[in-house]
Order: structure tokens, then C-alpha cells, then sequence
């Protein structure tokens, strides 16, 4: 009866996790993190692949296992690497010079036991590659788990779950072998915890109480992450301070430049607001993502 209801829900956790790839894709479809996307489907496909074998496990060697976890794990850091190349002009080279390395080279060391995995052993990381797993997570992770407003609880889960799986297969620490028949019980929480990643990437969610520029802004902060959103933000008001703007670009978006100064009103108006942010932002979005928010805010302010 136990078997089953794991069975259940690891079944449920997958086809969870595909609905949010379809999200994912349909919402990046304006941007340049399409390529994310695709790394996000690689991901869940691997993940899918691992739950079959867990479901499976009494046919599968301990090892093998091990090593289709840690190949999820390292897939799960695929996307997020690939938002920091996320600019056109340079998406096939970043896919195929840094994340497809990276790829390798995290693996390089599982794969390199994976005869005696095949034979009954268990697969067991030695220091230094845990330590560039590490590295490796929190550089790709962190520019969703620390924003320009604090921290992101479900990019910290999600940190939390694939460093619990990964650095578990320390020599010694390996949790699925310490849990012995509980091993599905132990993998059900796992893939219902990184489930969160569609969370980390709900962008479908739209900044609904933020108008015009300030809901683009906000927006683009969800979609692409700290890095790009302070490489922006400094861009714009470089722009700003040269060209005398009233206002200054702040993480809730649009603010006067000097508080003892009389308010400027809206930054819409300005041209040069609307000219500076789609010049900005043509590197990573469509018009249509800017005009689909921009035409969004103007029925709201109407009241419709």
C-alpha cells in the first residue's frame, strides 16, 4: 500500500513538473530566455527518466541510480546557467561552449565510476567535486535566491534539496543507502521539494498592482534574475543622471530623483523614458512583451 502511494506521487511530482515546463515555455516565448527553457525541458526529461528507474529500483543496480540522480542534479543547474548567458546574439554559443561543457565536466567524475556503479557499488563523490558542484549552484542559483529585495525562499529550498541529494553522495554519507527500504519515501520528498523550481520561474504571475514602466520593470526582475537586473538598472540610470531625469531607476521601479524637489510626475510621459528602456531592453524581450504590459496598465489605470 506504501509502495503505491509513493508510486503515486512521484507520478503526480513529473506530471507536476511538465505542466510547468509548458508554462515556462509559453511565458518565455517574447524573450531571450528560450534557450533556458529548452535546458528546463532537459531537465525535467532527466528527472522523468529517474523517476521511472526509482519506480523501477528492484531492476535497477544501487549505483545506476545513484548516477541518474546526480545527472538530475546537475541538469537542474542547467537552466539557471543558461539565464546568465540569456542575450541575443550569443544563446547557441553560451548553450554550446558553457553549458554543455559545464554539464561535462560535473559529471566527469560519476562518470568515471560508472563500471563499478554497473557492477553493485555505490556512486561516491570525493571533495572536489562536490566543491565545484557547490560553486556551480550557488553562482547559477543565487541570481534567483538573492533579489535587490532580500532573499527568495523557494530558490533557497531549491538549493537546499539538490545540495541535500548531491552532497549525500559524499564516501560514507550517502543517504539513499543509509535508507535502505525507505529509499521511495526518501525520493518522493526529494522530487516534491524541487518541484519549486516552477515557483523560482513563475513568471506567468504578472506584477498586476505596478503600472506602466514600473510593471516592465518588475516584470523583467522575475524573468531574468539580480545579475541582469543590476546591469540594467545601472545602465538606465547612467542614462538618467547624463540626461537630467527627474527620476532615478530604484528596485520598485520609477522614483524621483531628489525627495526636497517638487514630485515629477509620471515617468510615462517622457519620451526619452520610453526610448531609453526599449533600447535597453531589445537585447532580451520583444516588443510585444514591452507593449503587452504597457497596454495592460493603461486598462487598468482606466478601470477596465
Amino acid at each position: 500500500m506504501l509502495e503505491m502511494l509513493v508510486a503515486t506521487m512521484l507520478i503526480q511530482a513529473v506530471a507536476f513538473g511538465w505542466y510547468g515546463v509548458a508554462r515556462l515555455t509559453r511565458s518565455v516565448r517574447h524573450t531571450s530566455l528560450t534557450s533556458a527553457a529548452a535546458w528546463a525541458a532537459w531537465f525535467q526529461t532527466t528527472l522523468t527518466i529517474t523517476t521511472i528507474a526509482t519506480l523501477f529500483k528492484s531492476r535497477v543496480q544501487p549505483g545506476i541510480l545513484d548516477q541518474l540522480w546526480y545527472l538530475t542534479a546537475v541538469s537542474a543547474l542547467c537552466p539557471f546557467v543558461a539565464v546568465l548567458g540569456a542575450r541575443r546574439g550569443r544563446l547557441l554559443e553560451w548553450s554550446l561552449f558553457i553549458v554543455l561543457p559545464l554539464i561535462v565536466v560535473l559529471e566527469w567524475p560519476a562518470l568515471a565510476q560508472l563500471t563499478r556503479c554497473w557492477h553493485g557499488q555505490r556512486l561516491e563523490l570525493e571533495t572536489p567535486a562536490l566543491i565545484a558542484f557547490g560553486v556551480v549552484m550557488l553562482m547559477s542559483m543565487g541570481n534567483y535566491a538573492v533579489d535587490l529585495n532580500g532573499l527568495s525562499l523557494k530558490a533557497i529550498l531549491w538549493i537546499g534539496t539538490w545540495g541535500f541529494l548531491v552532497f549525500g553522495l559524499a564516501p560514507g554519507v550517502n543517504w539513499m543507502q543509509l535508507s535502505g527500504e525507505n529509499l521511495p519515501q526518501v525520493v518522493a520528498i526529494v522530487v516534491f521539494q524541487i518541484t519549486v523550481w516552477q515557483y523560482v520561474f513563475a513568471i506567468s504571475q504578472r506584477n498586476s498592482r505596478y503600472l506602466d514602466w514600473d510593471r516592465v520593470w518588475l516584470d523583467y526582475q522575475k524573468f531574468f534574475g539580480t545579475v541582469w537586473t543590476l546591469r540594467l538598472m545601472a545602465r538606465i540610470n547612467e542614462v538618467a543622471q547624463r540626461d537630467q531625469w527627474p527620476w532615478r531607476l530604484t528596485p520598485n521601479g520609477m522614483q524621483p530623483a531628489t525627495h526636497d524637489a517638487p514630485h515629477p510626475g509620471s515617468s510615462t510621459a517622457d519620451p526619452r523614458v520610453d526610448q531609453t528602456f526599449r533600447w535597453l531592453l531589445k537585447p532580451f524581450v520583444d516588443s510585444e512583451w514591452i507593449d503587452e504590459r504597457l497596454t495592460a496598465s493603461t486598462v487598468r489605470a482606466a478601470g477596465g
